[in-house]
């Protein structure tokens, strides 16, 4: 039977039995590449925004090329799921990506997760599952709508223009955070433009979408964006935090304003939502921070290694 893409009725369906898992998996291999990525970045010269330079010093470290291959993986996995379930589905999954980062690296240093770990793992889960149950996701036109998009966009795109302009005006550790607001917005907006496409009636023809070119543009720059944030220690924690937090939030405003995406109504469900949302958000704040820790812990231990 040919597959018609998901709609309202059978969302939930086709979530749990499906998308549910292929997103925890991508979120698995994205928290493994953050590692690797993470830890390769702090040892090779700083650069300025969106520098193609970056990208070759990290190429020479093998540690990189490794998170590469799992990046790759991750994408691949959430492109099918991102195929299935609706952004507001898959997005919020993928923050998963902070737990499976430090379950990485407390293997690495040899011990187990403290309470701040699991308090910060505890909310984050609670608060995923609460705005996934309650808010009720529903596919849409999945084609994207000029009028609708443009105030959206216009209000991206000026996010990310303000992000780059402070980052080359603040001091260094903190230009961490503007580089975490662009990165946000691109990773965001990439699977707003993946979801249009994955939804198209012709999948043979996606090469004639404009979202086709639009997502070789916004996703390397996201990447490098990434990279640049992953540079800074001082306020790393708090830019992990925006990273994963932004991403699933940008993801689903996409979703209703491009994609005709909608979410359960209802003075309960939404209030519901809001604080579901915000739990997960300090859960992550708790994990970005125990994460930026932990990081660090790694970058001393194999300084040697890393800097040759």
């Amino acid at each position: 039977m040919r597959h018609c893409g998901p709609g309202a009725a059978d969302v939930a369906a086709v979530t749990l039995v499906a998308a549910v898992p292929l997103a925890l998996g991508a979120a698995g291999s994205f928290g493994a590449a953050g590692f690797m990525q993470h830890r390769a970045a702090r040892h090779v010269p700083r650069t300025g925004p969106l520098q193609p330079k970056l990208l070759r010093e990290l190429v020479a470290v093998p540690l990189f090329r490794w998170g590469i291959v799992c990046s790759a993986v991750a994408f691949v996995l959430q492109v099918i799921a991102l195929w299935l379930a609706p952004l507001a589905v898959v997005q919020p999954l993928l923050v998963t990506g902070v737990l499976f980062y430090l379950g990485f690296a407390s293997w690495v240093l040899g011990h187990r997760p403290d309470r701040l770990i699991t308090t910060g793992a505890a909310i984050a889960v609670a608060g995923i599952a609460v705005f996934v149950v309650f808010a009720g996701p529903a596919a849409g036109t999945n084609r994207f709508s000029g009028t609708a998009a443009l105030p959206l966009g216009i209000g991206l795109v000026a996010v990310v223009v303000a992000a780059l302009a402070i980052a080359v005006r603040v001091p260094g550790e903190y230009r961490a955070l503007p580089f975490a607001a662009a990165t946000a917005v691109c990773y965001g907006v990439t699977a707003g433009l993946l979801r249009g496409l994955l939804t198209s009636p012709d999948l043979t023809m996606v090469w004639r979408d404009w979202q086709l070119y639009a997502v070789l543009v916004v996703a390397p720059a996201g990447f490098l964006l990434n990279q640049n944030a992953f540079q800074r220690g001082a306020v790393g924690s708090v830019a992990v935090a925006v990273i994963t937090v932004g991403d699933p939030v940008v993801s689903i405003g996409v979703g209703a304003a491009w994609l005709g995406e909608s979410l359960a109504g209802g003075a309960l469900h939404r209030t519901l939502q809001v604080l579901a949302l915000v739990a997960m958000a300090v859960g992550i704040a708790l994990l970005a921070r125990r994460a930026q820790q932990v990081a660090d812990q790694v970058s001393r231990i194999d300084e040697p290694a890393g800097a040759a």
